[in-house]
């Protein structure tokens, strides 16, 4: 049924305009030009009434759909990192990066995208764009500061697998970002979808005005490649974009019709920014300007890739006042001709744009249906904010004698203006256009169309029509669901051809504009019959390959260290002829790990430590032979990952700081596998120091520390490059914030942090061991005192682990003075010792004799105790009075006792 719709979605499919087409690509660009401000969309249109989704994919990953049809034209905003990168690294490096977009109907398709103060539009050529052969096109870029921001870049997709692209042409010297090189080539390897971005910058100042223009692309599959300049300074001062989508040498001619953009051509001096490039597909080009009717020609290129550019001065006015201009090139060989446009007339210099010219023919369309908000392009300046709809100028270029229409009406349509050297054709131009754009000839005459852009400082432009004049042949559909070869279907009459061999060709049955060769591979051709458009024309031969065979999947598990065995491609199919190592290669790359091919054309994967537990990937082989047998095998891979979860453990320490911690009961049961068979434990990172077999279940370590843990599995891997982690923690301990003593007879105890409910416990004395057993505590944070005055000491144990931990300990003084001193060194009362009051704030120790004079001042020097003298002297035997005072804790009451001493001196009576 698939195949069925497909060829009635064919037949009633009328192609109205050359681009429009069931596929788009679009090569990811390189940009040199930071910003802050970005926009990038997919437009689409078509003329169909009926709506359809197209579909957008990067990398063969759907990323979203859009439905559309006349009148209802779509918008897809696109992720950057799909389509633009500033990293240096996806430079010369093969990437997942661009766009290809598929829809059951033709349509239109053209990316428009901006930075801050710039913004540019490609063009898609759908089928069009698509070839083996280009020659590259962008502006001349001046060097400037800062360094590195001015660009030449070319940048490539393909379309199929184990398709090799070189560029070649430029100057060696060249310094090429990411790689430096000096080579006359460069050549990569691409599978379908995955793209290559070429660039030189004014890092790099050799030759870098001229950069790659004229360089040439080729390859041996369709790629779709864009050209230009992100940024590109072209003046003095002002820089822009300056990009557009190429298209093959086969389609390029000889003829073409430059209409300026909005810079302004009014003036005897050139343009900055409007000029037209011309570059040779082959050697011995001669370039004819306007009406030279004569044998010498205006520029000669000698080899094919060499270029002239032409200023604005030689373009003729059509109507000055509007400021419409036309520039008529015509070349002895094919050309490429891109046009540099201006956005702006007041600010040229920074408003650049460029185009890709279609080439002059009977064959363009007659109806271009429809293009989509031309004056949309959304971006954020520096002056005037964010912009989207800007000043666009429409161009026309028609058959003489159309009856041209723009939206079925001629109003604002300026013309129809004459073109210098060629009766032909003539020109038109719409200003100031807006929406959705329709441009008709209603007498069916060949027309094509392109809008040049702008304001402020931006500049853009792009045609829609023409890439797909020349007659070629394409292939749609894929294997699965059938493939036909087709041709533009705006030809009155279609007569195909077959050879085995490129030399001999037979009529081939079909006299439509596709047909479907199934298993038939060889060179095919048609020729295209337009009434209107005398002689027929004769594609170029389109060789079609077999399809490839999918060969049965292999199934491998391994460890993340390992690798699978080495493949050596076989046939499934044994009448295959002998397999070209040098076509075989990793057609689906894996998302983890390293799949290649050797020399020796055999397939290999390492895990390379991949993260991932499943991987699979394709590789691709083939027969050697013009049209070769092929095959791709899907290989799928279980890699066997050592995943293991952290822990940690929390255990009491002791007094000396450390505490006791089973690393294998908290760590192993929760890491278990089949495949694992060792686990070993070290104390650093660096995997240095191995903690021995027997100190496993009962580590002796302070907290804070980490352990790390390697596993070594049945597979020879182990997880030493990301070892796991034991965290060694200890519970948080109370601390005794104060202790308040209460008239001597009991304590209060406050303490914070830990766990609460705690436990408290009091004894006299400083030592700590032993320590008191759990029933010894109470609940209540107030004690009773029970043997008098000295000092005691604190516990209070936390709630964690059960109360098993250690209590904290503070010691604290109950104080008490004696009421006599004998000072006659007898041992025997012979001071008073308040030494006690250290451990107190705050403290004072004060003696006065009866008349209220102070004899002793209690002090640290001398350790609050009084030995019964004042100054050294001894004091008689009387009655003395004491002062004592002090603050268990800061902000508490102030403690104060007083009361009398008797001093009883034998020396004195």
């Amino acid at each position: 049924m698939k195949k069925i719709f497909f060829f009635a979605m064919l037949m009633m499919s009328v192609c109205l305009s050359a681009q429009m087409d069931y596929e788009h690509w679009f090569a990811p660009m390189g940009n040199n030009y930071r910003s802050t401000y970005n926009f990038q969309s997919i437009y689409l249109s078509t003329s169909e009434t009926t709506p359809f989704e197209v579909s957008v994919y990067n990398a063969g990953r759907l990323i979203g759909k859009v439905a559309i049809s006349k009148g209802s034209p779509g918008k897809f905003d696109i992720p950057r990192e799909y389509i633009i990168t500033e990293e240096d690294r996806d430079r010369m490096s093969v990437i997942s990066k661009g766009l290809h977009l598929i829809g059951d109907k033709k349509y239109f398709a053209n990316l428009r995208f901006s930075v801050l103060n710039h913004a540019e539009i490609v063009t898609s050529k759908g089928l069009a764009g698509l070839g083996n052969k280009f020659y590259i096109g962008m502006p001349e870029v001046s060097l400037w500061s800062p360094s590195g921001t001015s660009n030449h870049t070319v940048s490539v997709i393909a379309t199929e697998n184990g398709t090799t692209v070189t560029l070649s042409g430029y100057d060696p010297a060249l310094v090429f970002t990411n790689d430096p090189a000096g080579l006359p080539t460069k050549t990569v390897v691409l599978n379908k979808d995955e793209s290559y971005i070429f660039e030189i910058n004014n890092s790099n100042v050799q030759n870098f005005k001229k950069g790659l223009i004229g360089a040439k692309i080729e390859s041996d599959k369709p790629i779709s490649v864009s050209n230009g300049s992100f940024s590109g300074r072209t003046a003095d001062t002002g820089v822009d974009i300056f990009m557009d989508q190429a298209v093959p040498v086969e389609k390029t001619g000889q003829e073409s019709i430059i209409m300026n953009g909005n810079g302004n051509l009014n003036s005897p001096s050139p343009s900055v920014m409007e000029k037209t490039l011309i570059i040779a597909t082959e050697d011995n080009t001669d370039v004819f300007v306007n009406n030279n009717m004569t044998s010498t020609a205006d520029y000669q290129l000698s080899k094919a890739g060499d270029f002239v550019f032409i200023d604005s001065v030689d373009y003729f006015p059509l109507s000055a006042s509007d400021n419409v201009y036309g520039l008529h090139v015509k070349t002895s060989k094919n050309a490429y001709v891109y046009a540099l446009l201006a956005g702006s007339s007041a600010n040229e210099k920074a408003s650049g744009g460029m185009n890709l010219i279609p080439a002059l023919s009977c064959f363009l369309p007659s109806k271009i249906d429809e293009l989509s908000a031309v004056d949309e392009n959304e971006v954020q300046t520096s002056y005037d904010g964010l912009i989207i709809s800007n000043n666009v100028k429409l161009n026309i270029i028609a058959q003489a004698g159309a009856d041209v229409y723009v939206n079925n009406s001629k109003t604002g349509v300026l013309g129809p203006y004459a073109v210098l050297g060629n009766s032909d054709w003539e020109l038109y131009s719409v200003l100031n256009v807006k929406g959705n754009i329709t441009v008709e000839s209603k007498n069916n005459k060949a027309i094509t169309a392109g809008i040049a852009g702008g304001s402020s400082n931006i500049g853009f432009g792009g045609y829609f029509a023409g890439f797909s004049s020349i007659p070629s042949i394409s292939k749609v559909g894929d294997c699965a669901k059938g493939q036909e070869l087709v041709v533009d279907d705006i030809y009155d009459k279609y007569e195909w051809f077959y050879s085995l061999d490129n030399i001999t060709y037979v009529s081939y049955p079909g006299n439509t504009y596709y047909i479907t060769p199934g298993t038939k591979f060889g060179y095919y051709k048609c020729e295209v019959t337009k009434l209107s458009c005398l002689p027929a024309k004769t594609t170029k031969e389109f060789k079609y390959l077999k399809c490839t065979a999918i060969g049965t999947p292999k199934n491998y598990t391994i460890g993340a260290c390992n690798s699978i065995p080495v493949i050596t491609p076989v046939f499934t199919d044994s009448t295959a002829a002998a397999i070209d190592i040098t076509k075989t290669f990793i057609s689906q790359q894996p998302d983890g790990g390293n799949a290649y091919v050797d020399s020796g054309g055999k397939i290999h994967f390492d895990a390379a430590n991949t993260t991932a537990d499943h991987v699979t990937f394709k590789y691709y082989f083939e027969s050697i032979g013009t049209f070769p047998d092929s095959e791709e095998i899907t290989v799928t891979v279980n890699i066997v990952q050592i995943k293991l979860n952290n822990t940690e453990i929390t255990e009491c320490v002791d007094y000396d700081g450390q505490g006791y911690y089973d690393l294998k009961l908290a760590f192993e049961p929760i890491n278990q596998d089949a495949t694992f068979t060792k686990y070993t434990y070290y104390k650093d990172a660096a995997l240095s120091q191995v903690i021995p077999t027997g100190e496993i279940s009962a580590y002796h370590s302070e907290p804070d520390k980490i352990v790390y843990v390697v596993v070594t599995n049945s597979y020879g891997c182990d997880n030493r490059s990301t070892p796991a982690q034991i965290v060694l923690k200890t519970f948080e301990l109370p601390e005794i914030k104060t202790i308040d003593v209460i008239d001597g007879t009991s304590v209060s105890i406050n303490a914070i942090g830990g766990k609460k409910p705690y436990r408290y416990y009091i004894r006299k004395g400083i030592a700590i061991q032993p320590l008191p057993l759990l029933q010894d505590y109470s609940l209540s944070d107030t004690l009773p005192v029970t043997d008098g005055k000295g000092l005691y000491t604190a516990f209070v144990k936390s709630a964690d682990n059960s109360y098993d931990c250690n209590p904290v300990t503070q010691v604290f003084a109950v104080i008490g003075i004696s009421n006599i001193i004998t000072p006659n060194d007898d041992g025997k009362n012979d001071t008073i010792d308040m030494s006690i009051l250290s451990y107190k704030m705050n403290p004072k120790f004060q003696v006065f004799d009866r008349e209220g004079t102070k004899v002793f001042e209690g002090s640290s020097a001398n350790k609050f105790i009084w030995t019964g003298k004042d100054n050294g002297s001894a004091l008689p035997t009387s009655t003395y009075w004491y002062l004592l005072q002090w603050q268990d804790f800061e902000g508490a009451d102030l403690d104060v006792m007083n009361g009398w001493i008797l001093l009883k001196n034998r020396n004195s009576y």
